[in-house]
């Protein structure tokens, strides 16, 4: 396969983390690609950590000012030159048959597929053992095509895991800066409405919970599912889940005793 796959890491005072997922970029048994490193406005030894790995393929990108996960990725998309575009968090890693399977699975789609994603796994941050995004619970023939009715309900594709076509980039848009988290949700259900989605079913991404990490970012996830709500309020209605994806929310909020005033949030429509 020919295709060129640009592959974009952002980064934020990740000096200890950067390097093993940019090793793991390195190790795939697909090598036809760039990696574009988007540091954030780190405060630490990020980019020498970066500069440490002699490899022509890598673009070291420095942000001045820090301005979250999304604004990051769109300057990697901002200064990718390929046709395909993958993502990996600074703290995460790819097995070493991520790229290869992604590509291959999509070659053997129609061009109306847009996204390729896979499964996500890792060890639970409290130590209950792992866990796997999708769950294997999931009906598998759920997990690819029209999916837009299933991620209204619970999103199930994580960053790390997909592969893009950059025309259904360019057609969506990219991810919405004003979220400081799920951003990756929000963009998923835009490409779910007008693009068919391909699936490898393989574990090929390794979460790691590191403290700082989007999955610690409670608060900022409350506020981004109500915008969520906010936005799909409609459509959440007519395949009647509007209740129920309310009713993890505002769960989610009790852990924080905030609610109440999640509860309200989730009245209204609201823009980020």
């Amino acid at each position: 396969m020919d295709e060129k796959i640009s592959v974009i890491i952002p980064t934020y005072n990740r000096e200890q983390t950067i390097g093993r997922a940019i090793r793991s970029v390195l190790s795939q048994t697909y090598d036809n690609y760039e990696i574009i490193v988007v540091d954030d406005g780190s405060t630490d030894h990020t980019k020498t950590a970066v500069e440490q790995i002699a490899d022509e393929r890598i673009r070291y990108i420095r942000l001045e000012h820090n301005h979250g996960a999304g604004y990051a990725r769109n300057a990697g998309i901002g200064e990718s030159r390929y046709d395909y575009i993958a993502f990996l968090d600074s703290d995460d890693e790819w097995k070493r048959f991520k790229l290869e399977l992604q590509m291959q699975r999509m070659q053997e789609l129609p061009e109306e597929v847009g996204l390729v994603y896979c499964r996500m796994s890792g060890e639970r941050g409290d130590g209950s053992g792992r866990f796997c995004i999708p769950a294997y619970d999931y009906d598998r023939s759920r997990l690819e095509g029209d999916m837009f009715p299933l991620l209204l309900r619970r999103n199930v594709i994580g960053t790390p895991s997909m592969l893009v076509r950059r025309a259904c980039l360019e057609q969506t848009g990219g991810f919405k800066e004003s979220l400081r988290c799920v951003e990756d949700y929000e963009l998923v259900l835009r490409i779910a409405r007008n693009w068919q989605i391909g699936f490898v079913d393989e574990e090929l991404v390794e979460i790691h919970k590191t403290e700082g990490s989007l999955t610690y970012r409670a608060q900022d996830q409350l506020i981004s599912g109500c915008y969520i709500v906010s936005k799909y309020r409609q459509e959440m209605t007519e395949f009647g889940i509007l209740d129920l994806v309310k009713a993890d929310i505002i769960e989610l909020a009790g852990n924080y005793d905030v609610q109440e005033e999640i509860a309200e949030l989730l009245t209204r429509d609201f823009e980020l």
